[in-house]
C-alpha cells in the first residue's frame, strides 16, 4: 500500500491510473506473442505431445528426451506456470486444464498459425520489398496440414462426409489431399467408403504415406503425387470414381485468376462425367462486419492477404460454377464461420 502510495504521490493520481490501464491494455497483445512463441518450440521439439500424455513428467525425462537446453526448458516452463498453463512442482512438470483446453479443437489455430511464422519473422522485409512471397519466404506446409485438418475436423469435415454420406458417395478422389486428415475422417465415419488422394508436393506426399502406413485405413486409401490440373492419367486409371473433393483447396490458386478454377471445373466434368463435385470453401466476411466483431477470421484474413491467396465471396464461387456450367446440386452456406459447401455437377 505504501509503495501504490509513493506511485501516486510522484505521478499524480490520473497519471498514475491511466498509465496502469494502457499497460493493461497492451499486455494481451503481447503476451499472445510470447505463448504462442513457447508453445511452438514445445511443439516442434515434441516436448508439448510428452506433456499432453502424461499425467505428469520430469524435468530430466522432457530434457533426455528431445535433448533440449535445461535453462531454456526451464524458463518457458516457468513463464507457463505463472500463467497456470503448467504446474511445476518438485522437478515435476504437469499440464493444467486450461492448457488442456487450448490443445483440444482450438489446437489447429495454434498449428496454422505456426505455419505462418516464417512470414511474420520476415514481414519487415516484405513491407519494404526486401524479400517476396514465396520466392523468399514460405509458409511451413507440414503445420498449413495439420493444423487446418485439425481446424476442419470442428465443422468443414463433418458438412462434407454427411454430404458424402446423403448422396451415395463409394469411390472418392480428394484433392490436395494434405496428410489424408479429411480422408481418414470420411472413412471412419462412412462403412466402405474407398479413396485416392491426391497433392503436388513431394514432401507432402511422403508424409502423407507414412501417417496411412500407420493408420487403420491403408486398405482403403491411396496416396499419389499428382498435379489437380492435370486429371487425364486419374480419369483413365480411375472411370469408377464418382466423387471429387476438396476442402480450403481451390482458393490457393485464385491469384492466378479465376479462369484457372473454372478450367479445372470444366477439365473434370469432361473426364468424370459421372462424378459430382464436394466443394467446402472458404466465403470472405465483409470487413464491416469483422470491424464490429473481430473473430478468427480477422487473422485467418490476414494470413491469406499475407501470401497471395484469394478469399472471394459465396457468390463468387455460385458464379464459377456457372461458368463452367454446373449445377448446384446442394449448398451450404454459414456466414457466421465464414465457410460455404456446394454439391455441384
Amino acid at each position: 500500500m505504501n509503495q501504490a502510495l509513493e506511485i501516486i504521490r510522484l505521478l499524480g493520481l490520473p497519471k498514475a491510473i491511466r498509465i496502469k490501464k494502457r499497460f493493461d491494455e497492451a499486455l494481451p497483445h503481447v503476451r499472445g506473442y510470447a505463448v504462442c512463441s513457447c508453445l511452438w518450440a514445445l511443439l516442434e521439439t515434441g516436448a508439448l505431445d510428452r506433456l499432453l500424455a502424461a499425467e505428469s513428467v520430469t524435468v530430466d525425462d522432457l530434457l533426455a528426451a528431445g535433448r533440449l537446453d535445461r535453462h531454456v526448458l526451464e524458463s518457458i516452463l516457468s513463464y507457463m506456470d505463472g500463467l497456470s498453463l503448467v504446474r511445476v512442482e518438485g522437478g515435476r512438470v504437469a499440464v493444467l486444464p486450461k492448457l488442456r483446453r487450448l490443445m483440444d479443437e482450438p489446437r489447429g489455430f495454434f498449428e496454422l498459425t505456426y505455419a505462418y511464422a516464417p512470414v511474420f519473422a520476415r514481414l519487415r522485409d516484405l513491407l519494404n520489398k526486401g524479400a517476396t512471397y514465396p520466392k523468399d519466404v514460405q509458409r511451413l506446409g507440414k503445420y498449413v496440414g495439420r493444423g487446418s485438418g485439425q481446424l476442419c475436423r470442428t465443422l468443414p469435415y463433418p458438412v462434407m462426409v454427411d454430404m458424402l454420406r446423403r448422396h451415395g458417395a463409394r469411390q472418392v478422389l480428394d484433392l490436395g489431399c494434405g496428410d489424408l486428415a479429411f480422408l481418414f475422417f470420411a472413412c471412419e465415419a462412412v462403412p466402405g467408403l474407398r479413396a485416392i488422394g491426391i497433392d503436388i508436393d513431394p514432401p507432402t506426399v511422403a508424409y502423407a504415406r507414412e501417417v496411412l502406413a500407420a493408420s487403420p485405413y491403408a486398405g482403403r486409401i491411396a496416396v499419389r503425387q499428382a498435379d489437380m490440373f492435370d486429371l487425364d492419367a486419374m480419369a483413365r486409371e480411375r472411370p469408377d470414381i464418382d466423387a471429387i473433393t476438396a476442402v480450403d483447396t481451390y482458393h490457393e490458386y485464385l491469384a492466378q485468376g479465376e479462369a484457372r478454377i473454372v478450367g479445372l471445373f470444366k477439365q473434370m466434368r469432361a473426364r468424370f462425367p459421372k462424378a459430382l463435385l464436394y466443394v467446402g470453401e472458404f466465403c470472405k466476411q465483409p470487413h464491416e462486419k469483422l470491424r464490429r466483431r473481430p473473430t478468427a477470421f480477422l487473422e485467418h484474413h490476414l494470413y491469406h492477404d499475407l501470401t497471395n491467396q484469394v478469399i472471394v465471396e459465396a457468390g463468387r464461387w455460385r458464379a464459377m460454377f456457372a461458368a463452367a456450367d454446373l449445377q448446384i446440386v446442394e449448398e451450404k452456406v454459414f456466414d457466421m464461420v465464414g465457410h460455404g459447401y456446394f454439391v455441384v455437377r
